[in-house]
């Protein structure tokens, strides 16, 4: 079957009996096995069961000329999809993602036609795009898939799925990014996962090992380094009487010393969570800083406070402040001379109570400062004011 003949403006059961034997050509069948079994199914107006026979051998199209691949897979969708037997199309999608590395080019194309002609509110397109998602991974060319990640919450809203299924689609992603090497997109969908128990107390005891691996891909990530969106998740919430909570307490808002008591009271708790012991130093010392920036805002420190906090020798201090300006954490100014450290900004890693009365009280500051300037000023006029009238007097 050639391309032009793939594609004929004909009722389905024609289409059927086209596509019936195409299939028989691929398979070198000259006795035409599938067209007999379809052709009375049809006429008998059985025409479910002459869609399930093409589904059964629809296998026989992954053999086909890559010229001839995609309008004969676009043909049996178009015979599918009117059909609502769900099981049809999971069994097309099944077959399409088998040897991944095979025609995987043309298998996108396929898939994304199956995707796209399915009506946009269609939860038929979940798993379209599951499929989509498996052959991507499988053929490591996640690339493929990335671009459209950002639309699947407003997806899955318009496919009105049900609760289950959304979760499976978002954990789905959440493991097949961390596999294929996206971290930040893996545990952005992780988070969206773990979301979705929010409010569902009685799930929360399932979901302790996605909650701790929330925490501890965090933790591991070197450009994450606000931890405050975690606290919003109910399963992580509930993990308040768990050591790797304690650790996520420390990575919010401890310091150095805090992480140094903590892990020398629970030995072997780094590695046991699958942490590297150097570099989740180096994230702790990293906060630290910022930390002490942000209560120290335009103070000069010292170069010896700034190795105590951080518990490092003096010379490394001035690499740890260059470190902290490149992870975007501080705005700050190194004077070698004095050996002093000026930070103008600072994050917060927290904004509660404390940071509250820290802003207020630098307001309070602000304030004062104005008002002894303004004060200035007017004394200065008036004194002005008494030179000028003395001129005119003496004159």
């Amino acid at each position: 079957m050639t391309t032009e003949q793939i594609f004929i403006d004909a009722p389905v059961q024609d289409q059927a009996i086209e596509l019936a034997t195409y299939i028989s050509t691929l398979r070198g069948d000259e006795a035409e096995a599938l067209v007999k079994e379809v052709v009375p199914l049809l006429e008998s107006k059985e025409d479910a069961k002459a869609i399930k026979a093409l589904v059964r051998e629809s296998k026989a199209l992954l053999e086909a000329p890559e010229k001839e691949f995609e309008p004969a897979h676009n043909l049996l969708v178009s015979i599918l999809l009117p059909d609502t037997d769900k099981t049809n199309l999971e069994t097309v999608l099944k077959t399409l993602i088998t040897e991944p590395t095979q025609k995987t080019t043309l298998k996108f194309k396929v898939l994304s036609n199956i995707f796209n002609i399915l009506p946009a509110n269609s939860p038929l397109r979940l798993a379209v795009f599951t499929s989509i998602v498996d052959l991507a991974v499988a053929s490591d060319d996640m690339d493929l898939v990335l671009p459209q990640l950002q639309y699947v919450s407003s997806w899955l809203s318009e496919w009105g799925v049900s609760v289950d299924a959304e979760r499976t689609l978002l954990l789905t992603l959440a493991d097949r990014l961390k596999e294929s090497g996206n971290p930040y997109q893996s545990l952005d969908f992780l988070i969206k996962y773990l979301t979705t128990f929010n409010n569902q107390t009685s799930e929360l005891d399932s979901q302790k090992v996605h909650a701790t691996r929330a925490i501890v891909d965090s933790i591991t990530l070197p450009k994450i380094l606000n931890f405050e969106n975690l606290l919003k998740i109910d399963a992580i919430q509930h993990l308040k009487s768990e050591k790797v909570y304690e650790l996520l307490s420390v990575f919010m808002s401890g310091n150095v010393q805090d992480y140094r008591t903590l892990v020398s009271k629970n030995g072997g708790l780094v590695k046991e969570l699958g942490l590297d012991e150097e570099e989740t130093l180096r994230k702790i010392r990293l906060l630290s800083l910022a930390s002490l920036g942000s209560e120290n805002l335009t103070r000069e420190l010292s170069y010896q406070e700034v190795a105590n906090a951080l518990e490092v020798q003096e010379d490394e201090v001035e690499l740890w402040v260059i470190d902290v300006i490149r992870a975007g954490l501080v705005e700050a100014k190194l004077n070698q001379v004095s050996k002093v450290v000026i930070i103008n900004r600072s994050i917060y890693r927290t904004f509660g109570t404390q940071q509250w009365q820290q802003l207020s009280n630098r307001l309070n500051g602000w304030k004062q400062s104005l008002a002894e300037i303004l004060q200035v000023l007017a004394n200065a006029k008036l004194a002005s004011a008494a030179v000028n009238t003395t001129v005119i007097t003496n004159n």
